[in-house]
Protein backbone atom coordinates (compact mmCIF):
# COMPACT_ATOMS: atom_id res chain seq x y z
CA UNK A 1 0.00 0.00 0.00
CA UNK A 2 2.71 2.24 1.05
CA UNK A 3 4.74 2.09 -2.23
CA UNK A 4 1.27 2.49 -4.38
CA UNK A 5 0.52 5.71 -2.76
CA UNK A 6 4.21 7.41 -2.30
CA UNK A 7 3.38 9.68 -5.57
CA UNK A 8 -0.28 10.53 -4.63
CA UNK A 9 -0.60 14.28 -5.02
CA UNK A 10 -2.57 14.38 -0.97
CA UNK A 11 -0.36 12.02 0.67
CA UNK A 12 2.88 14.07 -1.13
CA UNK A 13 1.09 17.31 0.44
CA UNK A 14 -0.03 15.84 3.98
CA UNK A 15 3.53 14.22 4.29
CA UNK A 16 6.56 16.30 2.09
CA UNK A 17 9.50 14.01 2.84
CA UNK A 18 10.53 10.41 3.07
CA UNK A 19 10.56 10.42 6.55
CA UNK A 20 7.62 11.64 7.34
CA UNK A 21 5.80 9.44 4.36
CA UNK A 22 7.71 6.29 6.32
CA UNK A 23 6.74 6.58 9.40
CA UNK A 24 3.18 8.09 8.85
CA UNK A 25 1.67 6.44 5.76
CA UNK A 26 1.55 2.63 7.09
CA UNK A 27 -0.11 3.53 10.34
CA UNK A 28 -2.71 5.74 8.26
CA UNK A 29 -3.10 2.30 5.94
CA UNK A 30 -3.77 0.41 9.30
CA UNK A 31 -6.59 3.32 10.61
CA UNK A 32 -8.38 2.53 7.32
CA UNK A 33 -7.64 -1.23 7.10
CA UNK A 34 -8.82 -1.81 11.08
CA UNK A 35 -12.62 -1.95 10.73
CA UNK A 36 -12.66 -3.55 7.59
CA UNK A 37 -10.86 -7.27 8.59
CA UNK A 38 -13.74 -8.23 10.55
CA UNK A 39 -15.99 -7.82 7.58
CA UNK A 40 -14.09 -9.32 4.79
CA UNK A 41 -13.02 -6.03 3.26
CA UNK A 42 -9.02 -6.00 2.95
CA UNK A 43 -8.42 -7.75 -0.22
CA UNK A 44 -4.72 -8.32 -1.61
CA UNK A 45 -2.64 -10.42 -4.29
CA UNK A 46 -1.08 -13.37 -3.05
CA UNK A 47 2.52 -11.55 -3.65
CA UNK A 48 1.27 -8.60 -1.68
CA UNK A 49 1.81 -6.80 -5.33
CA UNK A 50 -1.50 -4.48 -4.60
CA UNK A 51 -4.28 -4.46 -2.13
CA UNK A 52 -7.80 -2.77 -1.40
CA UNK A 53 -9.39 -1.80 1.91
CA UNK A 54 -13.14 -1.59 1.18
CA UNK A 55 -15.65 -0.61 4.56
CA UNK A 56 -18.97 -2.73 4.18
CA UNK A 57 -22.22 0.15 5.13
CA UNK A 58 -22.25 1.43 8.40
CA UNK A 59 -18.52 0.60 8.71
CA UNK A 60 -15.40 2.95 8.72
CA UNK A 61 -13.13 4.30 10.83
CA UNK A 62 -14.49 5.50 14.05
CA UNK A 63 -14.18 9.90 14.93
CA UNK A 64 -12.17 8.38 18.09
CA UNK A 65 -9.68 6.59 16.11
CA UNK A 66 -9.28 9.53 13.44
CA UNK A 67 -8.77 12.18 16.28
CA UNK A 68 -5.79 10.25 18.02
CA UNK A 69 -4.38 9.29 14.72
CA UNK A 70 -4.06 13.41 13.96
CA UNK A 71 -2.96 14.28 17.32
CA UNK A 72 -0.24 12.11 16.59
CA UNK A 73 0.39 12.89 13.27
CA UNK A 74 3.11 15.18 11.51
CA UNK A 75 1.06 17.51 10.32
CA UNK A 76 -2.33 17.68 12.52
CA UNK A 77 -3.03 21.16 10.57
CA UNK A 78 -3.37 19.67 7.13
CA UNK A 79 -4.96 16.56 8.15
CA UNK A 80 -7.56 18.87 9.91
CA UNK A 81 -7.99 20.42 6.39
CA UNK A 82 -7.45 17.25 4.77
CA UNK A 83 -10.80 15.81 7.17
CA UNK A 84 -12.74 19.32 5.90
CA UNK A 85 -12.48 18.38 1.85
CA UNK A 86 -13.12 14.43 3.11
CA UNK A 87 -16.31 15.90 4.87
CA UNK A 88 -17.56 17.84 2.00
CA UNK A 89 -16.70 14.74 -0.31
CA UNK A 90 -19.08 12.93 1.91
CA UNK A 91 -21.60 15.21 1.03
CA UNK A 92 -22.05 13.59 -2.25
CA UNK A 93 -22.15 9.92 -0.57
CA UNK A 94 -25.31 7.92 -0.81
CA UNK A 95 -28.02 7.83 1.74
CA UNK A 96 -28.84 4.28 1.47
CA UNK A 97 -26.92 1.64 2.54
CA UNK A 98 -23.19 1.30 0.24
CA UNK A 99 -19.79 0.13 0.17
CA UNK A 100 -16.48 2.78 0.56
CA UNK A 101 -13.52 1.47 -1.13
CA UNK A 102 -11.46 3.27 1.11
CA UNK A 103 -8.08 2.37 -0.10
CA UNK A 104 -6.36 0.65 -3.10
CA UNK A 105 -2.92 0.56 -4.12
CA UNK A 106 -0.50 -1.60 -6.65
CA UNK A 107 3.19 -1.40 -5.94
CA UNK A 108 4.82 0.55 -8.79
CA UNK A 109 7.06 -2.00 -10.10
CA UNK A 110 3.77 -3.97 -10.31
CA UNK A 111 1.33 -1.52 -12.30
CA UNK A 112 -0.18 -1.55 -15.95
CA UNK A 113 -0.39 -5.41 -15.21
CA UNK A 114 -4.40 -5.97 -14.62
CA UNK A 115 -3.30 -5.89 -10.92
CA UNK A 116 -5.57 -2.89 -9.52
CA UNK A 117 -8.26 -4.30 -12.25
CA UNK A 118 -8.42 -7.81 -10.56
CA UNK A 119 -8.50 -6.06 -7.17
CA UNK A 120 -11.41 -3.93 -8.10
CA UNK A 121 -13.33 -7.11 -10.12
CA UNK A 122 -13.03 -9.45 -7.17
CA UNK A 123 -14.27 -6.11 -4.64
CA UNK A 124 -16.60 -5.32 -6.72
CA UNK A 125 -18.56 -8.77 -7.00
CA UNK A 126 -19.19 -9.05 -3.31
CA UNK A 127 -20.59 -5.02 -3.72
CA UNK A 128 -22.82 -6.55 -6.51
CA UNK A 129 -23.69 -9.91 -4.49
CA UNK A 130 -25.00 -7.41 -1.84
CA UNK A 131 -26.73 -5.44 -4.32
CA UNK A 132 -25.16 -2.18 -2.91
CA UNK A 133 -23.28 1.02 -4.36
CA UNK A 134 -20.04 1.59 -3.92
CA UNK A 135 -18.54 5.21 -3.11
CA UNK A 136 -14.79 6.05 -3.96
CA UNK A 137 -13.01 9.29 -3.27
CA UNK A 138 -10.11 9.61 -5.58
CA UNK A 139 -7.38 12.07 -4.66
CA UNK A 140 -5.60 11.48 -8.33
CA UNK A 141 -7.02 12.50 -10.95
CA UNK A 142 -5.21 10.00 -13.50
CA UNK A 143 -7.18 7.25 -11.59
CA UNK A 144 -10.36 8.43 -12.93
CA UNK A 145 -10.18 6.87 -16.61
CA UNK A 146 -9.44 3.53 -14.62
CA UNK A 147 -12.68 4.01 -12.25
CA UNK A 148 -15.09 5.36 -14.81
CA UNK A 149 -13.97 1.63 -17.21
CA UNK A 150 -15.33 -0.26 -14.10
CA UNK A 151 -18.57 1.94 -13.72
CA UNK A 152 -17.84 4.47 -11.49
CA UNK A 153 -18.98 8.03 -12.43
CA UNK A 154 -17.92 11.33 -11.13
CA UNK A 155 -20.10 13.38 -8.88
CA UNK A 156 -18.12 16.19 -7.97
CA UNK A 157 -15.06 17.86 -8.45
CA UNK A 158 -14.12 19.44 -5.03
CA UNK A 159 -11.09 22.06 -4.52
CA UNK A 160 -10.03 24.27 -1.79
CA UNK A 161 -6.92 26.45 -2.09
CA UNK A 162 -3.61 24.96 -1.21
CA UNK A 163 -5.05 21.04 -1.09
CA UNK A 164 -5.09 18.90 -4.12
CA UNK A 165 -8.30 18.29 -5.84
CA UNK A 166 -10.77 15.21 -4.98
CA UNK A 167 -13.15 13.75 -7.04
CA UNK A 168 -16.02 11.49 -5.30
CA UNK A 169 -17.36 8.81 -7.74
CA UNK A 170 -20.04 6.15 -7.24
CA UNK A 171 -20.84 3.04 -8.61
CA UNK A 172 -24.32 1.07 -8.14
CA UNK A 173 -24.49 -2.29 -8.59
CA UNK A 174 -24.44 -4.49 -11.48
CA UNK A 175 -26.91 -7.23 -10.56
Amino acid sequence: MDDGFAEDPTVQWILDTPEEFKSEHHRYVQLCAEPAFDHGGVHATSGFEGAAIWHPPGIGISETSWEAFKKTAHHPDRLERYSDIVDACDQHRPKDPHWTLELIAVDPVAQNKGIGERLMSFGLAMCDRADSPVFLTSSNVTNLPFYKRLGFAQIAELSTPGIPTMYPMIRQPNT
